[in-house]
């Protein structure tokens, strides 16, 4: 469903009066170089590196707020540029985003059920009732029970896993076949992140959504993850199954990753890779 290649995304490196000095003009920063992979309906494919390795930057390619410097995103076929130039609504009624901070996605000012409804309104639905009908519907599904009790509420009002939850039922109510979550539990306690992977799981099972989880945290990829693709410094360098990968990991950045899991047994001591060990000190 989704197929992505040769994904390549530069930024200069200098801007405004800095870029006029010498040695400074024509630089860039490689953010994300020569990118491919694809994902399948109903299908769930780990993004995963570090701070900086280009993962949100090729999240943000895919839903259309950066454009690419070079290279192709296919949906179903369809190029999404070309896809966003014909038809903007008809493209996001297909791409949809989860963010990683639940607290700054999320405009003060207005109420659950305001958030949540907002894409409708956005689509042309002119129906208040097959909107409020549409709300109650996804804010269930996402676990805010009752959904009365939360129409009403302001962000404020709700906890960090509430809020979360808000945020998904916004980008599932326009019924989006792909959707990025961009670190959607880096913020979140462990007691709640369990319950949020579960949820992004089920979604994309009983929905058939091809979804791109976008994670430092090699902890939780394999609860909702059927495949994983390791980015390192804007580039892919290993992709597998994540039983696979993690199992048997073939890059030796991946098992730095893999060695910086925390354990709670003492006796566990994941130690990296020699050459890696080394450039880090």
């Amino acid at each position: 469903m989704i197929d992505v290649r040769d994904l390549t995304k530069h930024y200069a490196a200098a801007a405004g009066l800095r870029s006029l000095l010498p040695g400074r003009r024509g630089q860039v920063t490689r953010a994300v170089e020569g990118v491919s992979f694809d994902i399948g309906a109903g299908e769930v494919l780990g993004l995963v590196g570090e701070s900086g390795s280009g993962k949100s930057t090729t999240g943000r390619l895919l839903v259309g707020l950066e454009t690419p410097s070079s290279g192709t995103i296919r949906i179903d076929g369809t190029d999404s540029t070309v896809a966003r130039t014909r038809d903007k609504r008809a493209f996001h009624r297909q791409v949809q985003m989860i963010f990683q901070d639940p607290y700054g996605a999320l405009n003060p000012q207005h109420t659950v059920g305001e958030l949540v409804g907002r894409p409708l309104l956005y689509q042309g639905v002119r129906d208040r009732a097959k909107v409020a009908a549409s709300v109650r519907s996804v804010l269930a599904e996402v676990g805010l029970n009752p959904p009365e009790s939360h129409l009403d509420k302001h962000p404020h009002q709700l906890s960090g896993g509430q809020r979360q939850r808000v945020c998904i039922a916004r980008a599932i109510i326009l019924e989006p076949r792909f959707l990025v979550a961009d670190e959607p539990v880096s913020m979140l306690d462990v007691s709640i992140k369990w319950d949020i992977v579960r949820l992004l799981k089920r979604l994309a099972r009983d929905r058939g959504i091809a979804m791109l989880y976008i994670t430092h945290d090699l902890a939780t990829v394999g609860a909702v993850c059927d495949r994983l693709a390791i980015m390192y410094r804007g580039r892919i360098v290993e992709t597998g199954p994540v039983e696979a990968v993690l199992s048997a990991p073939s890059d030796a950045y991946t098992r730095t990753l893999i060695a910086a899991i925390p354990s709670a047994d003492p006796d566990i001591v994941r130690v990296p890779p020699p050459a890696l060990a080394q450039a880090a000190v």
